[in-house]
């Protein structure tokens, strides 16, 4: 991939994944083949909701218990289905969940953190990433988590509002052994935490990495969280583990490298969680520490895998891990379904979280110019617009309703790409307010129209609507939304020639040159009509 995830672009568009950051990601290009009981990667599919049949053939005998081990989902709540083989989702999470408890497996689950992914940043913005946290401790809880890592990238959602949002919930418990909440925040953030699954009792702690949280640009780190190095606070923190547990995890929230040291220097912990550096590792078997006394784990990004490791205390090795994907054969599970699909939608829409979307000025258009619609371009473009009207684009909206169980209308994450000028001034609001800029149109890859269309012959507003193949395919305009994520197969070269559209109109009619008045009414703060 070479360019990054930005904003939409259509035009006679060029643009029309249904873009859903609740969770969509790709299916690996080369399948990793079947594991052994040791480690695995990536499965094969199957058809959802399929037989339990390969669980039991991972560990022969039956494991004392099972630790499933999530982390970094990154705010990928969920796949969106707008292209193939999308894995993960917290609906297959859960599903694996019930397949290992009809195995008789008692199951304890942790998760390294992070489960949004950098607030100032994320397509939905600010408001719909609390929203989206907030949710996701639902789903934990749902799944009986028993800990949970205190992430980097959820304290990017202001530390006085991550701690109002724990201080409200119960489970699972957030850990981080080297962060001190300051007084009446106390349990929110905790050193250990201790789960039984069947006959093995584990102590769970974590670290977060003081750079991380050094780097964190917030006023208020200071006043309400105390960090300590994780060298200083471990010994005694592993003394309590070891006297009250049989099997101790360290949860390490900072570079890879640093968890593997840390592994190393106190191999009292059995079980040892990284980041990754890539959201599908390259090796899927963990690494080995202290001459096989630790096992170093990393589970990837966005949620597209699990690390399951099966304890058998009186065997040799102790433990056996098995990453799994979540694939095509797990099913979304209802009470996830409902959890994303209807209350989160409807706590998006309540918060109104498109409506209220941070808006700014379209720096690449004159000045003033406003966003009017492709009717507006009708006119004097008549069969570029017939071209656009039958092609995908032109329904993206549609597309966000046509499934009463999934409706993304005020979802902003969605919004993003089924909308014309969404996140700037005089662009996409609601169906109420715009509603000639419903699907992807012209405008989201030429800017807004406005002065164009009231003085079409004018340079001034003619050139900076100007797009070639060239200049759309330099500057990365279709992977705004056919993005790694929603659409895996696009290549520009494959799909610009179905929406190209030089040259089909002619201009030899002197009442294209007269300009027009815009179809659609003012949407903002700007003028219709160039200032003179």
């Amino acid at each position: 991939m070479t360019h990054s995830s930005i904003r939409p672009v259509a035009a006679v568009g060029l643009v029309a994944a249904v873009l859903l950051y609740v969770g969509c990601t790709r299916r690996d290009a080369s399948p990793d083949p079947a594991g052994s009981p040791t480690t695995t990667a990536t499965e094969s599919e199957a058809k959802p909701g399929g037989p339990t049949k390969q669980l039991a053939d991972w560990w022969s005998p039956q494991p004392a218990c099972i630790i499933l081990i999530s982390g970094e989902q990154d705010g990928y709540l969920q796949p969106c289905g707008c292209t193939d083989g999308q894995q993960g989702g917290l609906g297959r999470r859960y599903d694996l969940l019930d397949k290992l408890h009809a195995q008789h497996w008692p199951v304890a689950s942790i998760d390294l953190g992070n489960l949004i992914h950098n607030p100032g940043s994320a397509r939905g913005g600010f408001e719909q990433e609390k929203v989206k946290f907030g949710i996701a401790l639902k789903a934990l809880a749902s799944m009986k988590y028993d800990a949970v890592a205190l992430g980097p990238e959820d304290l990017k959602l202001g530390v006085m509002e991550l701690l109002g949002q724990l201080l409200n919930t119960k489970e699972p418990r957030f850990l981080a052994a080297n962060v001190k909440p300051a007084e009446g925040f106390e349990e929110t953030i905790r050193d250990v935490s201790f789960a039984e699954a069947g006959p093995v009792k584990l102590g769970i702690t974590a670290v977060l990495d003081p750079a991380a949280f050094a780097a964190l640009p917030d006023p208020d780190k200071e006043g309400l969280l105390t960090l300590k190095p994780p060298d200083e606070v471990l010994p005694a923190v592993l003394d309590r583990l070891t006297k009250e547990s049989q099997v101790r995890i360290l949860l390490v929230q900072g570079p890879p490298e640093e968890a593997k040291r840390l592994g190393e220097k106190f191999p009292g912990f059995d079980i040892v969680v990284s980041t990754s550096k890539f959201v599908d590792p390259i090796d899927t078997k963990p690494t080995m520490l202290n001459d096989g006394k630790t096992m170093l784990i990393e589970v990837g990004k966005k949620g597209k895998y699990v690390g399951l490791v099966g304890v058998f205390p009186d065997s040799t090795p102790r433990f056996k891990y098995h990453r799994q994907a979540l694939g095509n054969r797990y099913r979304e599970a209802e009470p996830m379904r409902a959890l994303i699909d209807e209350e989160y939608q409807s706590v998006l829409r309540s918060v109104g979280v498109v409506e209220n979307f941070p808006r700014r000025p379209n720096v690449e258009a004159p000045t003033g110019a406003s966003y009017v619609g492709a009717e507006s371009c009708k006119t004097c473009h008549p069969n570029t617009f017939s071209k656009w009207a039958a092609s995908k684009h032109a329904h993206a909206y549609e597309a966000l309703l046509k499934n009463p169980k999934r409706n993304r209308e005020f979802d902003a994450e969605c919004i993003s790409c089924h909308t014309t000028g969404f996140g700037f001034n005089t662009g996409w609001v609601s169906a109420d307010a715009t509603p000639l800029l419903k699907g992807n149109q012209c405008e989201n890859c030429h800017g807004p129209a406005s002065f164009h269309i009231a003085e079409p012959d004018n340079p001034a507003y003619r050139k900076p609507m100007a797009r070639t193949a060239e200049s759309a395919d330099r500057n990365g305009l279709c992977i705004r939304c056919h993005d790694e994520d929603n659409d895996h197969n696009f290549t520009f070269g494959g799909r610009y020639p179905v929406i190209a559209h030089k040259g089909l109109d002619k201009y030899d009619d002197p009442k294209v040159h007269q300009g027009v008045a815009p179809a659609a009414a003012k949407t903002a703060d700007a003028p219709a009509q160039p200032a003179r």
